[in-house]
């Protein structure tokens, strides 16, 4: 559940557009792209993936993050600070209360790194961290927003 929640937590990061300054937060590229989590929490440490992103998947992506936003946080502020996107939520997820504090840095529109400190409930806080690194192309026949694990 907690993975489930971090996943949501970076999704809308990543899926928020804009800062009221203008400023335009960077977007994955169509393509395929490697998925690394790693916490302590999580059994093994890490789990990673693949996924095929194309433009409809991204604006699918950036409709779910934008509905839960508004639905679901008392609490979202975004800022930039030089290639880093920072975000504060306040959130509750299925019954859970979540805050969190996120900071994105892209260091081009192939890589992106996120840091997640985030407490579930009255819980103890917890890191989480996920690395999005550009393969390519999408494999044939690979379907565009499914995850492939385990590469």
């Amino acid at each position: 559940m907690k993975i489930r929640i971090a996943l949501v937590l970076v999704a809308m990061l990543m899926n928020t557009s804009a800062l009221a300054s203008g400023d335009e937060m960077p977007v994955q590229k169509p393509g395929l792209w490697q998925i690394t989590m790693t916490s302590e929490k999580m059994p093994g440490g890490s789990r990673s993936y693949r996924m095929c992103q194309d433009a409809a998947s991204v604006a699918a992506g950036k409709a779910s993050a934008d509905a839960h936003l508004k639905n679901d946080c008392s609490k979202n502020s975004l800022r930039r600070e030089g290639d880093t996107w920072i975000a504060d939520n306040d959130c509750t997820f299925s019954g859970t209360h979540v805050v969190s504090h996120s900071e994105m840095t892209a260091h081009n529109d192939e890589v992106f790194h996120t840091q997640i400190q985030s407490t579930y409930g009255a819980g103890k806080p917890q890191s989480t961290t996920i690395d999005h690194k550009y393969l390519g192309a999408c494999e044939a026949g690979q379907k565009a927003g499914v995850p492939i694990a385990g590469r």
